[in-house]
């Protein structure tokens, strides 16, 4: 198992002096700040609910680094905590109408005009809009447990055993809920007849 690139950073953090420290989450924040923000945005489906999420895991990172044991990466791990508050968030918010992206980008990445195709950029740019508007209505329908699973799984690319550390499951409940997810999504993104 390759070593944590992180954890030289996570000890500085834990144990260092007050400027290590700030060095240590500067340095952390700088390499999670966007794969942070990213989980969050899609588990949540709203851009300022993703960056108050992301906001709070690196405000608390400080205090909270103290819980992280080496046995796990420190990907997982925040992971874990960005997917936990992006639930604890939507879990609160669900008597209000939650926010839909609309026009935003799903990704900071995908922020940038589309490439070449053959077709119009107009073209181009309301089919991908339209396209990512339909998965992302498909995700917003799934349970916080299954949204999470396959934001992780097929956004993020963590394999069957990162999901298993990272959500705390055996790969038993990795794979139900991944079967669950899929199902869930093929029947919400069903092209009706007639169209």
């Amino acid at each position: 198992m390759d070593p944590d690139p992180d954890r030289d950073l996570v000890q500085a953090l834990q144990r260092g002096e007050p400027e290590a420290r700030r060095h240590a989450l500067t340095a952390l924040y700088e390499r999670h700040q966007r794969r942070v923000f990213n989980v969050a945005l899609r588990v949540l489906g709203d851009w300022g609910a993703a960056q108050d999420v992301a906001q709070d895991v690196f405000i608390n990172l400080e205090r909270r680094v103290r819980t992280f044991r080496s046995d796990a990466s420190f990907v997982s791990w925040i992971y874990r905590i960005t997917v936990n508050r992006a639930i604890d968030h939507r879990r609160r918010e669900a008597r209000r109408p939650a926010a839909k992206m609309g026009d935003m980008p799903l990704t900071m990445e995908d922020s940038g005009l589309p490439g070449r195709s053959g077709r119009a950029p107009l073209d181009h740019a309301m089919n991908q809009t339209e396209a990512a508007q339909r998965v992302q209505a498909a995700l917003d329908g799934l349970s916080p447990k299954l949204r999470a699973i396959a934001v992780l799984r097929y956004v993020e690319g963590l394999s069957y055993e990162d999901l298993a550390q990272v959500l705390h499951c055996s790969m038993g409940t990795i794979k139900s809920r991944l079967n669950r997810a899929h199902a869930a999504l093929a029947k919400a993104l069903e092209t009706p007849e007639g169209e």
